[in-house]
Protein backbone atom coordinates (compact mmCIF):
# COMPACT_ATOMS: atom_id res chain seq x y z
CA UNK A 1 0.00 0.00 0.00
CA UNK A 2 1.24 3.27 -0.76
CA UNK A 3 1.84 5.54 1.80
CA UNK A 4 1.51 9.34 1.48
CA UNK A 5 4.88 11.35 3.25
CA UNK A 6 4.21 14.14 6.57
CA UNK A 7 2.24 17.32 5.72
CA UNK A 8 5.26 19.21 6.57
CA UNK A 9 7.94 21.04 4.77
CA UNK A 10 11.32 19.77 4.28
CA UNK A 11 14.51 22.07 4.28
CA UNK A 12 16.51 21.65 0.90
CA UNK A 13 19.81 20.06 1.07
CA UNK A 14 23.05 19.28 -1.40
CA UNK A 15 21.45 16.16 -3.58
CA UNK A 16 22.15 12.93 -2.56
CA UNK A 17 22.71 11.70 -6.26
CA UNK A 18 25.16 14.13 -8.45
CA UNK A 19 24.03 13.81 -12.53
CA UNK A 20 24.95 15.76 -15.47
CA UNK A 21 25.52 15.94 -18.77
CA UNK A 22 28.54 17.49 -20.37
CA UNK A 23 29.31 17.74 -24.19
CA UNK A 24 32.04 19.04 -25.98
CA UNK A 25 34.00 18.67 -29.41
CA UNK A 26 37.01 15.47 -29.73
CA UNK A 27 40.01 15.97 -27.49
CA UNK A 28 37.96 18.39 -24.42
CA UNK A 29 38.35 16.27 -21.61
CA UNK A 30 35.16 14.65 -21.33
CA UNK A 31 36.45 11.72 -20.43
CA UNK A 32 39.53 12.22 -19.16
CA UNK A 33 36.74 13.98 -16.71
CA UNK A 34 34.69 11.47 -16.05
CA UNK A 35 37.76 8.49 -15.48
CA UNK A 36 38.63 10.86 -12.32
CA UNK A 37 35.09 10.42 -10.50
CA UNK A 38 35.18 7.83 -7.52
CA UNK A 39 35.18 4.20 -8.97
CA UNK A 40 33.72 4.54 -12.30
CA UNK A 41 32.11 1.91 -14.77
CA UNK A 42 32.10 3.56 -18.65
CA UNK A 43 29.44 2.34 -20.81
CA UNK A 44 31.77 2.99 -24.15
CA UNK A 45 29.95 3.90 -27.66
CA UNK A 46 33.68 5.37 -29.62
CA UNK A 47 36.56 3.34 -28.00
CA UNK A 48 37.40 6.11 -25.91
CA UNK A 49 37.55 4.64 -22.93
CA UNK A 50 40.75 2.34 -24.15
CA UNK A 51 43.00 5.84 -22.93
CA UNK A 52 41.80 6.03 -19.58
CA UNK A 53 41.82 3.65 -16.43
CA UNK A 54 38.21 3.15 -15.69
CA UNK A 55 36.86 -0.22 -15.81
CA UNK A 56 34.36 -0.31 -18.90
CA UNK A 57 32.32 -2.06 -21.50
CA UNK A 58 31.68 -1.71 -24.87
CA UNK A 59 28.03 -1.06 -26.18
CA UNK A 60 28.25 -2.23 -30.37
CA UNK A 61 26.74 -4.96 -31.88
CA UNK A 62 27.39 -8.47 -30.82
CA UNK A 63 27.76 -11.06 -33.46
CA UNK A 64 28.21 -15.01 -32.66
CA UNK A 65 28.25 -17.40 -35.52
CA UNK A 66 26.82 -21.01 -34.77
CA UNK A 67 27.91 -22.95 -38.04
CA UNK A 68 25.98 -21.29 -41.13
CA UNK A 69 23.69 -19.04 -38.67
CA UNK A 70 25.06 -15.77 -37.64
CA UNK A 71 23.16 -13.83 -34.24
CA UNK A 72 23.09 -10.58 -34.51
CA UNK A 73 22.27 -8.79 -31.38
CA UNK A 74 21.84 -4.73 -31.73
CA UNK A 75 23.83 -2.51 -29.95
CA UNK A 76 20.48 -1.11 -28.19
CA UNK A 77 19.44 -4.51 -26.54
CA UNK A 78 23.31 -4.52 -25.87
CA UNK A 79 22.87 -1.31 -23.99
CA UNK A 80 19.80 -2.26 -22.25
CA UNK A 81 21.39 -5.62 -21.06
CA UNK A 82 24.00 -3.90 -19.01
CA UNK A 83 21.26 -2.07 -17.68
CA UNK A 84 19.14 -4.45 -16.53
CA UNK A 85 22.79 -5.84 -14.65
CA UNK A 86 23.50 -2.35 -13.19
CA UNK A 87 19.96 -1.92 -11.85
CA UNK A 88 20.97 -4.81 -9.38
CA UNK A 89 23.52 -2.77 -7.84
CA UNK A 90 25.93 -4.54 -5.50
CA UNK A 91 28.93 -4.00 -7.21
CA UNK A 92 31.33 -1.63 -5.91
CA UNK A 93 31.03 1.14 -8.47
CA UNK A 94 29.92 4.62 -7.41
CA UNK A 95 29.85 6.19 -10.31
CA UNK A 96 28.00 5.02 -14.23
CA UNK A 97 29.20 6.71 -17.52
CA UNK A 98 27.30 6.53 -20.74
CA UNK A 99 29.93 7.76 -23.50
CA UNK A 100 28.63 8.78 -25.13
CA UNK A 101 24.76 9.31 -25.01
CA UNK A 102 24.55 10.77 -28.62
CA UNK A 103 26.17 7.80 -29.97
CA UNK A 104 23.64 5.44 -27.80
CA UNK A 105 20.58 7.84 -29.20
CA UNK A 106 21.38 6.41 -32.69
CA UNK A 107 21.57 2.84 -31.51
CA UNK A 108 18.35 3.03 -30.61
CA UNK A 109 16.91 4.68 -33.67
CA UNK A 110 18.51 1.46 -35.52
CA UNK A 111 16.90 -0.66 -32.92
CA UNK A 112 13.47 0.52 -33.61
CA UNK A 113 13.96 0.17 -37.40
CA UNK A 114 14.43 -2.90 -36.92
CA UNK A 115 11.27 -3.43 -34.88
CA UNK A 116 9.02 -1.16 -36.62
CA UNK A 117 10.47 -2.80 -40.08
CA UNK A 118 11.19 0.89 -41.50
CA UNK A 119 14.65 2.22 -43.00
CA UNK A 120 13.18 5.99 -41.56
CA UNK A 121 11.25 7.62 -39.56
CA UNK A 122 9.05 9.00 -41.74
CA UNK A 123 8.65 5.63 -43.36
CA UNK A 124 5.54 5.15 -40.14
CA UNK A 125 3.50 8.40 -41.12
CA UNK A 126 6.18 10.10 -38.21
CA UNK A 127 5.01 8.16 -35.95
CA UNK A 128 7.69 6.78 -35.39
CA UNK A 129 9.19 9.64 -34.36
CA UNK A 130 7.79 9.51 -31.56
CA UNK A 131 8.37 5.53 -30.42
CA UNK A 132 12.03 6.01 -31.24
CA UNK A 133 12.22 9.41 -28.59
CA UNK A 134 9.93 7.04 -26.07
CA UNK A 135 12.17 4.50 -26.23
CA UNK A 136 15.08 6.56 -25.70
CA UNK A 137 14.41 8.84 -23.10
CA UNK A 138 12.14 6.04 -21.23
CA UNK A 139 15.39 4.22 -21.19
CA UNK A 140 17.78 7.08 -19.67
CA UNK A 141 15.11 7.90 -16.88
CA UNK A 142 16.15 4.06 -16.00
CA UNK A 143 20.22 5.15 -16.60
CA UNK A 144 19.53 8.36 -13.98
CA UNK A 145 17.57 6.55 -11.49
CA UNK A 146 20.12 3.73 -11.25
CA UNK A 147 21.39 3.44 -7.51
CA UNK A 148 24.68 5.19 -7.64
CA UNK A 149 26.10 8.17 -6.54
CA UNK A 150 26.89 9.57 -9.81
CA UNK A 151 25.72 9.50 -13.34
CA UNK A 152 27.48 11.22 -16.14
CA UNK A 153 26.12 11.34 -19.45
CA UNK A 154 28.97 12.31 -21.98
CA UNK A 155 27.84 13.77 -25.46
CA UNK A 156 29.92 15.50 -28.91
CA UNK A 157 28.73 18.92 -29.77
CA UNK A 158 27.49 20.48 -32.71
CA UNK A 159 28.46 23.33 -33.77
CA UNK A 160 27.33 23.28 -37.70
CA UNK A 161 23.81 26.14 -37.06
CA UNK A 162 23.82 29.02 -37.65
CA UNK A 163 21.48 31.50 -35.97
CA UNK A 164 20.02 34.93 -37.43
CA UNK A 165 19.09 37.14 -34.36
CA UNK A 166 16.80 39.93 -34.74
CA UNK A 167 19.09 42.31 -35.71
CA UNK A 168 20.07 40.21 -38.75
CA UNK A 169 23.45 39.26 -37.49
CA UNK A 170 23.93 35.58 -37.48
CA UNK A 171 25.75 33.55 -34.62
CA UNK A 172 26.96 30.45 -34.35
CA UNK A 173 25.20 28.04 -31.83
CA UNK A 174 26.88 25.51 -29.48
CA UNK A 175 24.10 22.60 -28.40
CA UNK A 176 24.64 19.11 -27.85
CA UNK A 177 24.72 16.72 -30.81
CA UNK A 178 21.56 15.42 -30.76
CA UNK A 179 17.70 16.64 -31.54
CA UNK A 180 16.08 19.17 -30.06
CA UNK A 181 13.31 17.73 -28.58
CA UNK A 182 15.14 14.54 -27.39
CA UNK A 183 17.83 17.06 -25.77
CA UNK A 184 15.52 19.55 -24.08
CA UNK A 185 13.38 16.30 -22.48
CA UNK A 186 16.98 14.70 -21.73
CA UNK A 187 18.68 18.28 -20.11
CA UNK A 188 15.67 18.31 -18.00
CA UNK A 189 16.16 14.66 -15.93
CA UNK A 190 19.88 16.13 -14.60
CA UNK A 191 21.58 18.31 -12.55
CA UNK A 192 23.17 20.49 -14.69
CA UNK A 193 23.92 20.32 -18.79
CA UNK A 194 27.81 22.23 -19.26
CA UNK A 195 30.23 22.48 -22.30
CA UNK A 196 33.78 21.55 -21.97
CA UNK A 197 36.18 23.23 -24.29
CA UNK A 198 40.10 24.07 -23.80
CA UNK A 199 40.35 27.70 -23.84
CA UNK A 200 45.04 28.71 -23.61
CA UNK A 201 45.38 25.31 -22.97
CA UNK A 202 42.99 24.63 -20.02
CA UNK A 203 40.21 22.53 -20.08
CA UNK A 204 36.89 24.18 -18.79
CA UNK A 205 33.69 23.78 -18.45
CA UNK A 206 31.32 25.77 -18.86
CA UNK A 207 27.26 26.08 -17.03
CA UNK A 208 25.28 28.69 -18.65
CA UNK A 209 22.16 29.03 -21.37
CA UNK A 210 21.76 31.44 -24.00
CA UNK A 211 21.20 31.98 -27.31
CA UNK A 212 24.47 30.72 -28.48
CA UNK A 213 25.36 28.14 -26.14
CA UNK A 214 23.39 25.23 -24.66
CA UNK A 215 23.23 24.57 -20.97
CA UNK A 216 22.21 25.14 -17.44
CA UNK A 217 20.27 22.75 -15.08
CA UNK A 218 18.52 22.66 -11.32
CA UNK A 219 21.58 23.42 -9.43
CA UNK A 220 20.99 27.24 -8.93
CA UNK A 221 24.12 28.53 -11.12
CA UNK A 222 24.56 30.40 -13.61
CA UNK A 223 26.94 32.11 -16.12
CA UNK A 224 29.58 29.60 -14.55
CA UNK A 225 32.78 28.43 -15.75
CA UNK A 226 34.55 26.47 -13.76
CA UNK A 227 38.29 24.22 -14.15
CA UNK A 228 36.41 20.62 -15.93
CA UNK A 229 38.13 18.54 -12.73
CA UNK A 230 35.94 16.59 -9.82
CA UNK A 231 36.68 18.47 -7.64
CA UNK A 232 35.26 21.86 -9.02
CA UNK A 233 32.31 20.08 -10.13
CA UNK A 234 31.25 18.81 -6.45
CA UNK A 235 31.29 21.95 -5.01
CA UNK A 236 28.77 22.65 -7.43
CA UNK A 237 26.28 20.03 -5.85
CA UNK A 238 27.43 21.34 -2.84
CA UNK A 239 26.41 25.04 -3.08
CA UNK A 240 22.75 26.09 -1.70
CA UNK A 241 19.95 26.19 -3.94
CA UNK A 242 20.27 29.87 -4.56
CA UNK A 243 20.34 32.16 -7.71
CA UNK A 244 23.85 34.13 -7.65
Amino acid sequence: MATLPKNERRKTTSPKKRTMWIYGAPFSGKTTFADSAPNPLMLNTDGNAEYVTAPYVSIQDEIKVNGRITQRTLAWQVFKDYLEELEKGGNGYETIVIDLVNDVYEMCRLFMYDKLGITHESDDSYRAWDKVRTEYLSTMRRVLHLPYENIILLSHEDSTKDLTKKSGDKITSIKPKMSDKVADSLSGMVGFVGRAYVDEGKHLLSIKSDEVIYGGGRLGVSDVVIPLEWSEVIKLFEKKKENK
